[in-house]
């Protein structure tokens, strides 16, 4: 999780592109009509998040859908329109509506000026491919097509995100436009087990990422861990940390070559000052490789891990 930049235009840009492309009149001037009521919503979710109380985001009666008997919503009613407008032109890759979609495409791209910027917002690992309605667009349709509620993101982190919302019990998660936690160091690993693949002759380790505790955080700790948990993100990192380590790393650390000719002291400093430079390289505290490099920098005697099975 690290901080994106704001986009730099806002629902009053959005909105009006994407409802002139209705065809049908009635429609169109029913959005129209909704205009004031979706832009007032706007500001209420800014001034909540600033306050880190959007769990407080009223969902005024205006934006509800009918429900039949059976609880299914109507799907001919006036405000279905507002999830069309992302699905229909906000998000569609098609020439007739680039100027609707040269907004998603924006906030896809993020601005990026280096390829470590084009990593997604909540894992910081896998490269951005879509963009996730931080509060879900299913409830809160009125942000459908709204930039602040919008942020890039990988597949697996918006898949597990889902339609998660937060409630009285149930935390905001972290924001990346407004939620600044890149300089605190809040990602560790453990190693959690090391079993013996014998037809390799050699071990294989497990990991284990998790969100350690902090005395002070800018950022309720209790949301950096619900974050952490609602995207599985453990599961999104450390199958490319062990890959890592179990493919590439553990030879160097066996070859006399390569890491192996090194006494432990020279080791640890050696992985102290890989994880500094990938910090400096940009990326952040709390990348997958920077905290598995803190954490064997941490160990004493590293012969553990120069083994081979007996």
């Amino acid at each position: 999780m690290f901080r994106k930049p704001l986009p730099n235009f806002t629902i009053q840009d959005t909105y009006p592109v994407c409802i002139s492309y209705i065809s049908n009149a009635g429609i169109k001037q029913y959005m129209v009509d909704m205009q004031e009521h979706v832009y007032t919503q706007s500001e209420k979710y800014l001034k909540l998040i600033s306050q880190s109380k959007l769990q407080e985001l009223d969902i005024p009666t205006i934006f509800n859908i009918p429900v039949d008997t059976n609880g299914r919503k109507s799907q001919t009613h006036e405000n279905n329109w507002f999830v069309k407008l992302y699905k229909y032109y906000l998000s569609k890759n098609e020439q007739k509506y680039s100027d609707a979609n040269k907004f998603y495409n924006r906030i896809k791209l993020d601005g990026v000026i280096n390829n470590n910027s084009k990593r997604c917002c909540y894992c910081n690992n896998h490269k951005i491919e879509v963009v996730d309605h931080f509060l879900p667009e299913s409830k809160y349709i009125f942000l459908a097509v709204n930039p602040i509620n919008l942020v890039p993101a990988c597949e697996e982190c918006n898949d597990n995100k889902h339609a998660y919302s937060p409630s009285a019990t149930e935390p905001v998660l972290v924001h990346p436009y407004f939620d600044f936690i890149d300089h605190i160091n809040w990602l560790d690993v453990r190693l959690v087990e090391r079993v013996e693949a014998k037809d390799e002759n050699k071990y294989i380790y497990s990991f284990e990422y998790f969100v350690k505790e902090i005395s002070e955080s800018s950022v309720s700790i209790d949301r950096i861990k619900k974050t952490f948990e609602e995207l599985k993100i453990n599961n999104n990192i450390t199958f490319d940390a062990q890959n890592f380590f179990n493919t590439e790393l553990i030879y160097d650390l066996r070859d006399p070559e390569e890491l192996g000719g090194l006494l432990d002291t020279d080791l640890a400093l050696h992985f102290k000052r890989k994880s500094e430079k990938l910090v400096t390289q940009g990326y952040g505290l709390n990348h997958w490789k920077v905290a598995l490099y803190q954490m064997l920098s941490s160990y004493s005697d590293l012969s553990f891990f120069k083994e081979n099975p007996s």
